[in-house]
């Protein structure tokens, strides 16, 4: 379970970072906090990888969201 939340807080920091440098692009600024937040999602991703014996598959990251948001409502 923890290595599924890794992978999940993960992917959605690395969503989050993509608009946010894409606006900061936009208004000529420099997109320095959206970089961290891609760096951070991109350490967690990876960690939870290595953390699980033979990685995580593209088919396993629906399957770790579902298994992480059905640990919240229980």
């Amino acid at each position: 379970m923890d290595t599924d939340l890794y992978l999940v807080i993960g992917c959605l920091l690395v969503v989050i970072a993509i608009p946010r440098a894409v606006a900061a692009l936009a208004d000529l600024r420099k997109p320095v906090f959206s970089l961290l937040l891609f760096l951070v999602g991109c350490g967690l991703v990876f960690y939870g990888h290595t953390q699980v014996p033979g990685g995580y598959t593209f088919a396993d990251v629906p399957n770790a969201f579902a298994r992480v948001i059905g640990g919240w409502l229980n």
